[in-house]
This record gives C-alpha cells, structure tokens and sequence, in this order.
C-alpha cells in the first residue's frame, strides 16, 4: 500500500491547527485528534516526539461507502498522522484507494476522488 508523506517546515501543531481550519473548504471535518505523545505520557511510557492523528471525515462519503458495503467502516474515518521525528515536521495518510480495493473495488473511483481531496488539503495545510 502506498503512502502519501510530505515535509513541512512548521511545527507539528501549526500543520494540525492549518489542516483543522481548512479542512471544512474541503467537506471534510476533524471528528478527533489523538495526541499519541500524550498518551503514553499518561501511561507511563516516555515519547519524547511529537505525533498527532488526525481523523477526518466527509458525510456523503461515509454514507456512500457504509450503503456500499458496511466492512468499508473498518477503514473509517480517515487518518491524517503528522510527527516529528528529527526535528523535522512529517505528514503521511495511508492510500484509501489501497485500503478500499480489497473491500468494496466498486468504489474505487470515490476512493480515488477523496484520497486526491485529501492530498490537496495536506499540501495547502503545510
């Protein structure tokens, strides 16, 4: 499966906050954000880099894919992860198009058409 990663020269929380503020022009919404250094912090476990995960979600979308085929949840909603690592601010979103085909292939097309959507929200973000 391929991977959509890109580099940005903000920090990790200016790419969250811009892909937040423009995800709505996209369709697109942030139903949560995991703060995975966060979370292991309060776990115990010492995570020095940055890592947040963005889910994001367009409604017609969602209901265009669960009409198609429920299981297609399973790769519900989408992720956008952005980290450091290096002192470097990294972007990277798995390939819906990877995750669908083997699912439902009769939605490849809407598969296509979002990853694309999503990609031009990342590149306007960093």
């Amino acid at each position: 499966m391929q991977q959509y990663i890109k580099k940005s020269s903000k920090s990790v929380q200016e790419v969250v906050n811009s892909i937040c503020e423009k995800a709505p022009n996209y369709k697109f919404g942030v139903l949560h954000i995991h703060n995975v250094k966060e979370t292991l912090n309060s776990k115990g476990i010492e995570f020095d880099d940055e890592c947040q995960i963005l889910d994001v979600c367009n409604p017609n979308v969602a209901k265009e894919f669960l009409t198609a085929n429920r299981n297609l949840s399973s790769i519900m909603p989408c992720k956008i992860s952005v980290y450091s690592k290096d002192g470097q601010t990294g972007i990277v979103m798995n390939s819906i198009e990877g995750l669908v085909k083997p699912i439902e292939e009769s939605m490849l097309s809407i598969a296509k058409t979002t990853q694309e959507t999503l990609h031009n929200l990342i590149d306007e973000a960093i």
